[in-house]
């Protein structure tokens, strides 16, 4: 793979996961947070457990991206690491799992068309996951 491939695709992947880091905390903190910015809220969901997953994602989306700095750093030194050559395999297959979805709550093959987080997911987060995919894959 070209260095310049792997700068380029490793950077952005890096860069766009810090982002969404920084905006998850932006939103979180600015009291803006609704529980339909992370999942389909039921009736009977508590606003709380909302939180906690969306901060937990924002821990997650934060290692990806060192695992993805990582790697580029690895590949453009030329040497191997099983470690994280597999996370980054893990980091890849997490995003295309996000970016085909469950096939009912989100994703691209989502079977449920009304709701706030299906109109958040279609217009924002499904193209993300798909970009992010995309981006990982010079890094494997």
């Amino acid at each position: 793979m070209p260095a310049i491939l792997i700068q380029t695709a490793g950077g952005l992947l890096a860069g766009l996961l810090v982002i969404a880091v920084l905006f998850s905390w932006v939103v979180l903190l600015s009291g803006r947070f609704r529980t339909s910015f992370i999942m389909p809220r039921q009736q009977d969901d508590r606003p709380a457990k909302g939180r906690v997953w969306f901060v937990l994602q924002s821990f997650a989306l934060l290692f990806a991206a060192f695992i993805v700095l990582m790697r580029m750093d690895q590949l453009l030194e030329g040497h191997r690491d099983n470690v994280i050559e597999n996370l980054v395999y893990g980091v890849s297959g997490l995003l295309f799992v996000r970016m085909l979805g469950d096939f009912k709550y989100f994703g691209w093959f989502r079977s449920q068309t009304a709701g706030e987080f299906t109109t958040i997911d279609r217009k924002w987060l499904s193209p993300f996951a798909t970009i992010c995919f995309v981006l990982s894959l010079p890094l494997l």
